[in-house]
C-alpha cells in the first residue's frame, strides 16, 4: 500500500500534507469495518452522527490502514526533522455523518501530527477548511493581486475517496456545511501521531514515553 500524488501544501508557514492512496479498495474494508462498529452501536452518537471508539488502532481490522499512518508519519516526522526514538498513533476513530453536516473550528490537543483519511465522500459533501493559526496575522487584511494557500484566512480541502492528509495538530480546521442533495454518508476515520522520547533543549526538558 502506497500513497501517490504527494503534495506540500504551505499553509500559513505551515504544511498541509495531501496524497492518495493507491489502493482505494482499502476504503471499501475500512467501510466494512466501520459500518460494523456502527450496527453494534461500539461508539457514541450525536442525533445522526456516528464516532467510533477513539482506540480502533488497536483492532486487527485497522492493521491495513495502521501500516500505512505509521508509513506516511514517520516520513513527514523525518521531512519535519524531528528527533524521536519512535512515533506511533495515539488515537484514531471513525466518523460516519450526513453529508451536509458541519463540524466547528477546533484542535487537536496532545498530539504532534493529525490526519484523516476519506473513507466515502459523496459528491459536494462538506469540504475540510483550514484556518491560520496565527491570529495576530489578521491585524491588517490587506488587498492581495491572487488569494492563495499562503496569504487566505481560510483553505478548503474537496472531500474525495482514498484522499490522505496530515497536519501538524495545532492547525485549526473544521467541516463546512456541504450541499450535497443526497442522503448519503460522509465517513472518514481520523488520526493522532505522538513521538517518544526526551527533548534536551535548555530550560524546555521534557520526556516523552
Amino acid at each position: 500500500m502506497e500513497v501517490a500524488n504527494r503534495q506540500l501544501i504551505n499553509l500559513y508557514t505551515t504544511p498541509l500534507f495531501a496524497g492518495n492512496i493507491t489502493d482505494v479498495t482499502l476504503c471499501d474494508r475500512l467501510e466494512t469495518s466501520i459500518r460494523a462498529m456502527h450496527a453494534a452501536k461500539d461508539g457514541r452518537y450525536a442525533g445522526e452522527s456516528f464516532t467510533s471508539q477513539d482506540n480502533i488502532q488497536l483492532r486487527p481490522q485497522m492493521k491495513e490502514f495502521v501500516d500505512l499512518v505509521m508509513k506516511e508519519s514517520g516520513e513527514i516526522l523525518n521531512f519535519l526533522r524531528v528527533k524521536r526514538d519512535s512515533h506511533y498513533i495515539s488515537n484514531m476513530w471513525a466518523n460516519i455523518t450526513n453529508p451536509n453536516h458541519r463540524h466547528t473550528l477546533h484542535i487537536h490537543p496532545n498530539c504532534l501530527l493529525s490526519g484523516i483519511l476519506y473513507v466515502r465522500a459523496p459528491k459536494d459533501c462538506g469540504h475540510t477548511a483550514f484556518a491560520d493559526p496565527r491570529p495576530a496575522a489578521r491585524m491588517l487584511e490587506f488587498a492581495y493581486t491572487e488569494m492563495t494557500p499562503v496569504n487566505m484566512g481560510r483553505f478548503s480541502v474537496a472531500p474525495e475517496k482514498g484522499l490522505l492528509l496530515m497536519w501538524p495538530s495545532f492547525l485549526p480546521h473544521a467541516v463546512e456545511s456541504g450541499s450535497s442533495d443526497t442522503n448519503d454518508d460522509r465517513i472518514v476515520v481520523a488520526f493522532n501521531v505522538m513521538i517518544r522520547g526526551t527533548i534536551t533543549t535548555p530550560t524546555a526538558y521534557l520526556e516523552l514515553k
